[in-house]
């Protein structure tokens, strides 16, 4: 399945599910079969906050709609901590049949510093995600939804907990030979950058990835300077953030089964594309999780480690 052949600029009307908060999962309409679950930690936050995750969740969940392996959970995973969450010892045995997200929100430092963190915490042997934490801030939440703003937020961040940008070194989609210039090497990524997304020079080879303002940023986003607005670069500014054609045909490179339905019209910036990364503005987004456990080809718990 390539972009020529599937992409349409169809426009979503609603994407708002009620039922994936809390920990229940639920398909959308169009029958995808990539199964989402959130889980709440904590005192869930209100009706609007949830709202925000559910439009996020299902519009992942009709961008990728391919089933996954359905794995279970060793014995040896016991708690959260082991994702980087330290007191909430409970967690689901349940098999998990695609993507399983732990999410709370919660006072970190106020408003206007640390937004949060959001990544997979646990992969499968074939390197996609099956289970993944997401933390926000709430004082950074309450702004962001109130400018409109939190549902694209959570878009990105829960695309970082699907693999993009988190797992790129174990699909050996990324090269960092050169760190000022690093590029996305997949094939589906680039197509669709170059037919849909005006790159025909610009992704001629590869998908520039931003290597720059340290590593919150670097090597895990499109590149500020090339992609401007788009949502899954760095820096998040005040207008559109459109979901590209490239970040869903970067999904595809990772293995997974994708509708380019989804995608929002978008057109890279021109010459100014050219550039090579420079100081940014607006929001920096949160600094993307690094997976901490894999299962190996036995369905057993080992750690993590990168293939660079």
């Amino acid at each position: 399945m390539t972009p020529t052949a599937i992409l349409r600029r169809a426009a979503l009307a609603a994407l708002c599910l009620a039922g994936v908060a809390c920990g229940t999962s639920t398909r959308p309409d169009d029958a995808s079969e990539y199964e989402l679950e959130l889980i709440w930690l904590g005192t869930p936050p209100s009706e609007q906050v949830r709202s925000s995750f559910d439009v996020a969740g299902n519009t992942i969940r009709a961008t990728i709609v391919g089933p996954l392996s359905t794995v279970a959970l060793p014995t040896s995973f016991t708690n959260l901590s082991q994702c980087g969450l330290p007191g909430h010892p409970d967690v689901s045995r349940e098999p998990i049949r695609g993507l399983r997200i732990y999410a709370i929100v919660e006072s970190i430092d106020g408003n206007g510093g640390t937004l949060g963190s959001a990544g997979p915490c646990l992969i499968r042997n074939d390197d996609t995600p099956a289970l993944g934490v997401m933390r926000f801030d709430d004082a950074d939440v309450q702004n962001l939804l109130s400018s409109g703003r939190l549902a694209r937020v959570v878009l990105h961040e829960m695309l970082h907990v699907v693999g993009f940008g988190t797992v790129w070194y174990d699909q050996a989609v990324i090269d960092t030979t050169t760190p000022t210039d690093a590029r996305f090497l997949g094939l589906l990524a680039r197509q669709a950058c170059r037919d849909f997304n005006g790159g025909a020079s610009i992704c001629a080879s590869t998908v520039p990835v931003h290597s720059a303002d340290g590593d919150g940023s670097r090597f895990s986003h499109w590149r500020e300077s090339v992609f401007a607005n788009e949502l899954m670069t760095p820096f998040l500014g005040s207008g559109a953030t459109p979901l590209s054609a490239t970040t869903i045909g970067s999904l595809e490179d990772l293995g997974y089964e994708v509708s380019y339905e989804t995608a929002n019209p978008f057109t890279l910036p021109g010459a100014a594309a050219l550039r090579a990364d420079e100081p940014a503005t607006g929001l920096m987004l949160g600094e993307p999780m690094q997976p901490r456990w894999k299962l190996d080809g036995a369905g057993r718990l080992t750690p993590y480690r990168p293939r660079r």
